[in-house]
Parts: C-alpha cells; structure tokens; sequence
C-alpha cells in the first residue's frame, strides 16, 4: 500500500483481510487403515479453509500481520522499521452440518 507523503504526519490506514476467500483443495476421501473412507461434511468444511490458531505441545500454527516499510530514498546505512503483530484465527463451524 502507498504510504503518506513527505512531512504528512498523524496518517492511518485500513487493511482488509479476507479469509473467506482463501480456500485449499482437499480429496473428498482419506486412507485409513489401508482402506479409503470419505471425508465428512464437517471435516470438508474445516479442512478447506484457513486453520485456526493453535498453541499446544506439539502443533505450533500462528499467524502475523508485517508491515515492512520502504523508502524511496537511499537507506543502505541504516534499518529500516518494521512492525509484527500477531493475529488470531478462531475456528468457523459449517452452519449447514449443524442446522442452524
């Protein structure tokens, strides 16, 4: 995105991330003791979106939003900032599978 112009001070800017729209192809059957099983609507729906936030003991999968910052200016001698937030994906549940 396009930053402020020079000496603009006070400016703010709005991201909109859609995660409806990233979507993963998923088979709609899975092998399970040699044999294959199809996948339940449920896990269809949960498989072929983006995964929540999870911390637990052996499965780490966090998400952050970067914002790396470019000058169009020589900056070869000094860092240039940066910001790293971090964000919460919480699970969505298929309404059709549960009749709500």
């Amino acid at each position: 995105m396009p930053g402020p112009g020079a000496g603009v001070e006070g400016f703010t800017t709005e991201l909109l991330l859609d995660l409806a729209g990233i979507r993963y192809e998923v088979t709609p059957n899975k092998k399970k003791k040699g044999t294959m099983i199809p996948i339940s609507p449920e896990d269809m729906f949960a498989m072929t979106g983006v995964q929540p936030a999870c911390h637990s003991r052996h499965i780490t999968n966090e998400y952050f939003i970067c914002i790396e910052l470019e000058y169009d200016g020589c900056t070869c001698c000094s860092n240039l900032p940066d910001a790293r937030t971090p964000i919460t994906i919480v699970p969505l549940l298929n309404p059709a599978c549960f009749g709500f």
